[in-house]
C-alpha cells in the first residue's frame, strides 16, 4: 500500500506589525529657556534635507523661562504639513509634564525621556527609550551652566539613532544654524554624536516609525513663520514697521 509524506505544519508566527516609514509626528516637551529651539530646528531641517516634507510649530509657545513649552514636527511623505491630533514619537524632557504627555499617547507610540523621570512604569503599551542626558552632556561640557543649553543636542543623536535621520544632515544642520559660530556648533555636535552613540550601543529598536530619503522639498525652502511674514511684507512694498520691542519681537 502506498504512502502519504506529510511534513509537520510549522507554527503561526506572531503578526509583525508593518514598519511606517515617512509619516509620522514627533513632540518634544521641554521647558523655555533650556536651548530646545536650536534642537528642534536641527531636526527638522535635517528631515527637510533629506526631502522630507516638514513642518514645525510651538504648541504652547510660553514666554518665561521655565514654563512648559511643546513643540510638535510632522513629516508626512504626501506633503500633509498640518499637525496631527496623534503623537506618534515623543521626547520627554520636562518632568512637571511627562506622565501627562505620556499618558496622552495612544498605544505603540514611542517615548524618549530623561531616565531619571522613570516613566516606562506608567504603560506597557508603550516603547520607552531611557537615556542618561547628564551623565552624557557632563563630559562634553565642563561648564555646568552651559550644560542645559546643550543637553537637549543629546536627543537628536537618539532621535537620529532610532528614526534613520542621516547624521551628515544634522551636522549639515547645525552649521547652518550656527552659522559662523564654528565653536558653539562643533560644541552641540559633540552632544548630537553622543546621543547617537549611545543609541546605537545601547538602545534596540522596538518602535515601528522610520524616516527614509526621499526627493520631495527640491526647489522648496524651509522657512518659518516671522520670516515669511516679512518677506511678505517688502515684495508687498512696507517699508516700516513698528512694535513693542520684547523678547517675542525677535
Amino acid at each position: 500500500m502506498a504512502t502519504t509524506h506529510v511534513e509537520p505544519a510549522e507554527a503561526e508566527s506572531a503578526p509583525r506589525r508593518s514598519r511606517i516609514l515617512n509619516d509620522l509626528s514627533i513632540q518634544v516637551a521641554t521647558v523655555n529657556g533650556s536651548g530646545s529651539q536650536t534642537a528642534n530646528t536641527v531636526l527638522l531641517r535635517a528631515l527637510f534635507q533629506m526631502g522630507i516634507p516638514v513642518s514645525g510649530k510651538n504648541l504652547f509657545p510660553s514666554n518665561i523661562a521655565g514654563l512648559p513649552t511643546w513643540f510638535t514636527i510632522r513629516a508626512s511623505k504626501h506633503g500633509y504639513i498640518a499637525r496631527k491630533k496623534e503623537i506618534d514619537f515623543l521626547v520627554a524632557m520636562n518632568p512637571d509634564t511627562a506622565e501627562e504627555d505620556v499618558q496622552s499617547l495612544e498605544p505603540d507610540a514611542a517615548v524618549v525621556y530623561d531616565e531619571k523621570l522613570g516613566l516606562s512604569r506608567l504603560r506597557r503599551d508603550l516603547v520607552f527609550y531611557p537615556v542618561p542626558f547628564d551623565k552624557l552632556v557632563a563630559p562634553i561640557v565642563p561648564d555646568a551652566k552651559l550644560r542645559k543649553l546643550v543637553r537637549n543636542m543629546i536627543y537628536d543623536g537618539v532621535v537620529a539613532k532610532l528614526l534613520g535621520i542621516e547624521m551628515e544632515e544634522v551636522r549639515v544642520a547645525l552649521d547652518k544654524q550656527f552659522k559662523k559660530k564654528a565653536k558653539a556648533a562643533e560644541l552641540n555636535w559633540n552632544a548630537a554624536r553622543a546621543g547617537y552613540d549611545f543609541a546605537e550601543k545601547s538602545l534596540t529598536k522596538a518602535d515601528r516609525f522610520g524616516v527614509e530619503r526621499m526627493d520631495k522639498t527640491r526647489g522648496k525652502i524651509l522657512i518659518d513663520g516671522t520670516s515669511a511674514c516679512a518677506l511678505g511684507a517688502m515684495f508687498g512694498g512696507v517699508t516700516v514697521c513698528t512694535w513693542y520691542p520684547i523678547t517675542p519681537s525677535s
